[in-house]
């Protein structure tokens, strides 16, 4: 009886479920998966949405809504009223935001998406140069559906190290983190109807406060994480390399399968410093100067040249985040992990983080050369 009873309840409380649940044909809902923020002419918020269209008989795969409302959750309700099929966020994949409604930190960059439960975790969040509407209107007959296009590209260069991840759970943790500032990748539409990477936005707690451009992020990346497999271009500054062309007058090493680490050690709490170790290696495929790369004694000043170069370019990175208050390399979350009750907030370690002095120390070497060996 007790067998019978059992299954008698479960059965009961699932028809429960079912009679609750709101029925949702795919026909009826309209599936968005991008949605872009901007504010709007009279300083309300603008939401453009990406509109993924189910119905077969349908000449577009794809509308694009647009909406005001002076919240964020606002944006879909005042949206719904002006569409035939109920819109969802189940298949959102990337969110855009504008320029300048991250400059006022309008919309607290992710806190607001948190209680919406059917926003996955894994969505990317991106910032666009200029506005999100012009991002998300962007009409060429190479990319007819401009969500899935932004998708794909984020996807794969975040997947490559071209550009740091930034997905709503990564932008969270760093947002609630003390000692560590969320950060953004740049997109950008140029004028040939091309959308790419640009750089990185920076933040100090919800609001941007500076960009650092694509070359630089490379830099970011070997601090922030593992960095594999990439490829990078670096510039060598120095009077004993010769570049071929003479007019430009610059010597370039081009560099292939990079791999790179780094490590964040605390060595002085009180004048708060910090030692900053970085290992990079990779395939030496070309030198824009005059020189023999078969003698090895010129792949050994090669490689001093590009240590020169990498330490250059992290520590000017390093400056320009602390002028900005902006730790986007976690420098906080170490001290934070090596200072016993150190009871750091926010406001404190900004201040500290600007004065602090960071020691760069880079280690590369030149795995092999693009040459036959």
């Amino acid at each position: 009886m007790r067998t019978k009873g059992w299954i008698w309840s479960c059965s009961f409380s699932f028809l429960l479920l079912c009679g609750c649940a709101q029925p949702k044909v795919l026909e009826e809902v309209g599936l968005v998966t991008t949605y872009g923020y901007d504010i709007s002419k009279n300083g309300s918020i603008l939401g453009t949405m990406v509109e993924l269209t189910i119905d077969p008989a349908s000449p577009k795969d794809v509308v694009i809504l647009e909406s005001e409302a002076l919240s964020v959750r606002g944006i879909r309700n005042n949206a719904n009223n002006k569409t035939s099929k109920r819109l969802a966020s189940g298949q959102l994949r990337v969110i855009i935001y504008g320029e300048e409604i991250l400059k006022q930190g309008r919309t607290g960059i992710a806190e607001t998406l948190t209680s919406d439960p059917s926003i996955s975790d894994m969505t990317y969040l991106a910032m666009a140069d200029g506005t999100a509407r012009d991002l998300l209107k962007l009409k060429t007959e190479h990319i007819p559906d401009i969500g899935n296009h932004l998708y794909k590209l984020i996807d794969q260069n975040t997947k490559g190290r071209v550009m740091p991840s930034a997905t709503l759970q990564e932008v969270l943790h760093n947002l609630f983190s003390i000692g560590k500032e969320p950060i953004l990748p740049i997109l950008k539409k140029d004028g040939k109807g091309e959308v790419g990477f640009t750089g990185v936005a920076l933040f100090k707690e919800s609001k941007l406060v500076g960009k650092i451009n694509s070359d630089q992020s490379f830099y970011l990346n070997l601090i922030i994480d593992k960095y594999k497999g990439g490829n990078k271009d670096v510039e060598i500054k120095s009077s004993k390399l010769k570049p071929r062309n003479q007019q430009l007058n610059k010597t370039v090493a081009s560099l292939d399968a990079v791999n790179g680490s780094s490590k964040i050690k605390l060595i002085n709490r009180e004048k708060v410093e910090f030692d900053l170790d970085v290992k990079v290696d990779g395939r030496l495929l070309e030198v824009t100067s005059m020189i023999d790369l078969g003698n090895q004694e010129n792949i050994k000043l090669v490689e001093k040249e590009i240590t020169k170069s990498i330490k250059r370019e992290i520590e000017k990175l390093i400056a320009y985040c602390q002028s900005k208050e902006s730790d986007a390399m976690g420098f906080g979350e170490i001290y934070r992990s090596s200072v016993r009750h150190s009871n750091l907030t926010d406001k404190r370690w900004y201040k500290m983080f600007k004065e602090a002095k960071v020691n760069v120390n880079v280690d590369f070497s030149v795995k092999r050369t693009g040459l036959n060996e």
